[in-house]
């Protein structure tokens, strides 16, 4: 095995160590390293840092030749993956555009990997990853072939909304404690290692636990107290949302989690607005209610999960039946479980759900989510009327509430913006008793308005 590598300094003593270790060959120069492959190529791509892929991809790429196989890890529009795909297929070259799904990074507890682009490309590459796939309990291979063109990388997109939204999720929760309990560290690590310990259960919530016991070296202050409330933000999210857009399907739970970065970006701007209006005084929860008061917190922080969950996968869905992707989506969620920073019991959940019904149109009709919705919504309910009363922001988890709110609702009263439309335009409307579009006459000043069918 023959290795390229762009680190410095420390990372590259790093690199050195475990190359020598297993016998791996480093090449510092770039085009001595692909003459160095043995042919045909079999080449994996990976860096966290998008610059690295816009600037290497394509030196690879003209390099390649029939029967070579290139694994492109790094994170890219679907799009272009895509065509990338159909030039390489013309020259024989096999590209596989491919989601990652990161989690530890080791040979022991191998990769969950969503490889897209022509399946004969990923057949030539199936013993590869055979090899260094992660596997579940029952065997799964986590790395299923994914769909055409750019799908693999249209998976690992929805899978970064979906991680933005657990994270933000989880950080309104956490906030809510904070502001109505007052707790110290050490009393929300012990909160936090509880509702772990639940159907909540996941990698973030283990993370966040350990982030919130630690503490800063050097003035021994919680690093959580000291760390700035900016937040950077990756374009594949802003794909995300905008792919909510395109192809009409609700995200609000992951475009609040996003939006919520923007703003965060706007530090000057909050600062100066901090006295926009007056505060309002916050009732503490009484300290006999704490435990409810975090299980109601805990329910529907939950809930908001399913949600996102539910509006990730509607997406996937939607997707595949616009772009003739035939994604499976049971295995999708099945690569999602292993060694992901998305694992968590939830995710077992949607599992179950695909391995019951796979062509269920929305995650809130499986009778788990339904149970669910039905029975958290009114704790979701109680904390963000709580919160909002307070007057702290909550974006993701006032999204979900507005999300089920919606979607259970069988007639919205959103029909007068088709008479305006009419009204103003003459775009036409639809009836809810006739079918066909209709014109309203709203020339005529008579209060019984006279309409015609539109012209087909």
């Amino acid at each position: 095995m023959t290795s390229f590598n762009t680190f410095t300094g420390e990372e590259q003593e790093v690199v050195h160590e475990a190359a020598s270790d297993s016998g791996l060959l480093l090449i510092p120069d770039f085009e001595s390293f692909i003459d160095a492959l043995e042919v045909p190529r079999r080449i994996f791509m990976f860096s966290l840092d998008r610059g690295f892929n816009d600037k290497y991809l394509d030196q690879v790429l003209h390099m390649l030749d029939s029967g070579d196989a290139l694994v492109n890890l790094c994170d890219m529009n679907y799009i272009q993956a895509g065509d990338i795909v159909e030039v390489q297929s013309a020259k024989g070259v096999y590209y596989l555009p491919t989601g990652f799904s990161r989690g530890e990074i080791s040979k022991e507890a191998g990769l969950s990997i969503m490889p897209g682009g022509v399946y004969e490309s990923y057949d030539a590459m199936r013993s590869v990853f055979i090899e260094i796939a992660a596997r579940d309990e029952g065997g799964f291979v986590c790395a299923p072939y994914i769909g055409p063109a750019g799908s693999g990388q249209y998976a690992k997109m929805v899978i970064n909304g979906l991680e933005y939204a657990l994270l933000e999720i989880n950080t309104e929760m956490i906030s809510l404690i904070k502001f109505f309990c007052a707790p110290d560290n050490d009393e929300i690590v012990e909160l936090l290692y509880g509702i772990n310990s639940t159907e909540s259960q996941s990698y973030f919530l283990e993370m966040f636990t350990d982030i919130y016991s630690r503490k800063d070296s050097e003035t021994g202050v919680p690093v959580t107290d000291i760390v700035s409330d900016r937040v950077d933000y990756g374009q594949s999210v802003v794909w995300c949302c905008d792919e909510g857009f395109k192809l009409g399907m609700p995200m609000s739970v992951i475009s609040a989690s996003l939006e919520l970065r923007f703003m965060s970006q706007l530090k000057g701007e909050r600062i100066a607005s901090s006295r926009l209006i007056d505060d309002i005084p916050a009732v503490q929860v009484n300290p006999a209610e704490t435990r409810e008061f975090v299980e109601d917190l805990r329910r529907a922080a939950y809930l908001a999960v399913l949600c996102a969950l539910a509006q990730c996968f509607g997406l996937l869905r939607t997707a595949s039946d616009r772009y003739n992707w035939d994604l499976d989506l049971l295995a999708i969620a099945r690569t999602m479980q292993v060694n992901s920073y998305t694992r968590a019991r939830s995710i077992n959940r949607v599992i179950e759900a695909y391995d019951r019904h796979n062509k269920l149109v929305n995650l809130l009709t499986d009778p788990y989510f339904r149970k669910c919705a039905s029975n958290y919504s009114q704790c979701l309910r109680k904390i963000v009327i709580r919160a909002q009363s307070a007057g702290t922001a909550i974006p993701a988890l006032s999204a979900a509430l507005q999300y089920i709110d919606l979607y259970r609702t069988p007639k919205l009263d959103s029909g007068i913006i088709q008479l305006s439309r009419d009204y103003v335009n003459g775009t036409g409307y639809e009836r809810s008793d006739y079918p066909g579009v209709f014109h309203g006459n709203w020339d005529d000043h008579e209060q019984l308005l006279t309409q015609s069918r539109a012209e087909q």
